[in-house]
């Protein structure tokens, strides 16, 4: 069955954020340093069921601050991307799930990581599994050297969705802690067996304050 596609839903889900977002308490604990004006472009990654929480960070401490966000190129990618243009995110489309998707996106957020954008990736989408770490972060860090800043989202009260990432829609007048990890960085020259191990240090810092982890 077709899904169903509403005009302009990026623009309602903007308002959306900006209106729920008003009554939130966003609070930050930046270990990274990425408040600094002289911090690097980096590769911001963060879960997919956390999203929601991005834009309103962005724009409380990061307004006018190069940042690009990957979306899917599906109607769905479409949307969040028009929903993050409200907040002065830029947006890039490309896939992690077709190989010739996935190389057009990796030689993207290379573009803007040397053009000095933070890149923003959730690196368990668009399709999972959820907290799955998938390699296209990693080989992007490792091919331009740019570090990875593993950035943690808990919030207080929420409604959690049956998909399949369990997104999170934080409930009215509830806290969002917002954690930047200190930044991570991957070696150039990695073996197989090393560069699984450095996806996997990476997912682990990632998988930090999860309390939903499925069940194997």
């Amino acid at each position: 069955m077709a899904k169903l596609r509403i005009r302009n839903a990026g623009k309602y889900l903007a308002l959306l954020i900006k209106g729920l977002g008003a009554t939130l308490r966003l609070s930050l604990d930046d270990r990274a340093g990425g408040l600094r004006p002289d911090f690097p472009a980096a590769i911001w990654l963060f879960w997919h069921n956390r999203i929601f929480g991005m834009p309103l960070t962005y724009r409380r401490w990061f307004p006018g601050v190069p940042c690009t966000i990957l979306t899917s190129p599906s109607g769905d990618g479409q949307i969040i991307a028009d929903a993050c243009a409200a907040f002065g995110l830029d947006a890039a489309r490309g896939s992690s799930s077709k190989p010739r998707e996935a190389v057009r996106a990796l030689r993207l957020m290379e573009e803007r990581l040397r053009a000095g954008s933070h890149i923003a990736i959730t690196p368990d989408g668009p399709r999972g599994p959820r907290y799955h770490l998938h390699p296209g972060a990693i080989k992007l860090a490792q091919l331009t050297g740019a570090p990875i800043v593993p950035i943690q989202l808990d919030c207080s009260h929420r409604f959690t969705f049956p998909t399949w990432d369990r997104f999170q829609l934080p409930l009215p007048f509830s806290s969002i802690r917002v954690t930047f990890h200190p930044p991570l960085t991957i070696p150039k020259d990695l073996s197989e067996d090393e560069f699984e191990a450095q996806r996997q240090r990476v997912e682990k810092v990632l998988l930090a304050g999860c309390e939903d982890l499925p069940t194997v």
